[in-house]
């Protein structure tokens, strides 16, 4: 299921032991997605629960941990030691299991999820049309869904004090290629997406913008570990007098707060027709 070739999956497999350390969830992206699990609710009719993106699996146990639900949880996961991570942390929980899997290619039975989410993972599709048809294929008619991503302002204060050196030391070729491994939709893009597939009158889609202030080290964990694919043939000696620039320059956008960052997170939510908003 995981594409050996995808050097996104490839850099989060490698990173995967980073994803249980206290600077990962005290990060801005980790403290994002502990909030967003404690807004998702597991509900009573909920049979079979799928998290598309899973990790190492905290927002999965958090929420079959939670007394109450009878759900089967099913966790997927591209990344190989990602999801040996999350097995991990999942011991124990007999109402969990995790598989390989990726948005454009589910492993799951047309029409057999009541409730399918993902934090912080839709913006990595490499084709979006097809993973929006697999979450229509697989979710039930009633079925309900919560994606969260990732939107196309963020960072945009480190875009630009970063942009001039990666040109400088790659070249405006591989800017292109890089952006093209992430997905930057806005809220309209996101909305005319998924409202093909999708009922629009089940169909919400929101926006947030918030202004996340942190000092370098903060900031530089969660780069290195998330964004390391963008880098990954750039030779040795290259990234390390790369690195020192790109540390400098987010250094200098330093304020009496901390280094600000800002976040644009979309929030595609479906409910069932006679569902709560």
């Amino acid at each position: 299921m995981a594409d050996p070739d995808n050097l996104i999956i490839h850099t989060y497999s490698e990173h995967a032991d980073d994803y249980d350390e206290r600077r990962n969830l005290d990060s801005c992206w980790g403290r994002i997605a502990q909030r967003i699990v404690q807004l998702i609710s597991i509900k009573a009719r909920y049979k079979v629960v799928v998290d598309v993106g899973c990790g190492a699996g905290q927002a999965l146990r958090e929420l079959a941990s939670r007394g109450g639900s009878s759900a089967q949880f099913i966790g997927l996961e591209p990344a190989k030691k990602m999801r040996e991570h999350a097995v991990q942390n999942l011991a124990g929980l007999t109402n969990v299991s995790v598989s390989d899997g990726r948005f454009e290619s589910l492993p799951l039975e047309t029409s057999s999820v009541d409730y399918l989410f993902s934090i912080l993972a839709f913006h990595w599709v490499t084709d979006v049309e097809r993973a929006v048809g697999e979450l229509a294929r697989v979710l039930k008619p009633d079925g309900e869904l919560d994606i969260y991503f990732v939107g196309r302002d963020t960072g945009h204060e480190f875009v630009t004090k970063t942009t001039p050196i990666f040109i400088r030391h790659l070249g405006l070729g591989w800017i292109v290629e890089s952006a093209k491994m992430r997905k930057h939709l806005t809220r309209d893009g996101t909305e005319r997406l998924f409202s093909g597939p999708f009922p629009s009158q089940r169909l919400l889609v929101d926006e947030l913008r918030e202004t996340h202030y942190d000092d370098l080290e903060g900031h530089w964990s969660w780069w290195v570990s998330r964004l390391s694919g963008h880098f990954a043939k750039m030779p040795f000696e290259k990234r390390a007098q790369c690195d020192r620039e790109v540390r400098d320059a987010i250094a200098s956008l330093a304020t009496a707060d901390g280094i600000p960052f800002e976040v644009h997170l979309l929030h595609v939510r479906l409910r069932a027709a006679n569902g709560e908003a």
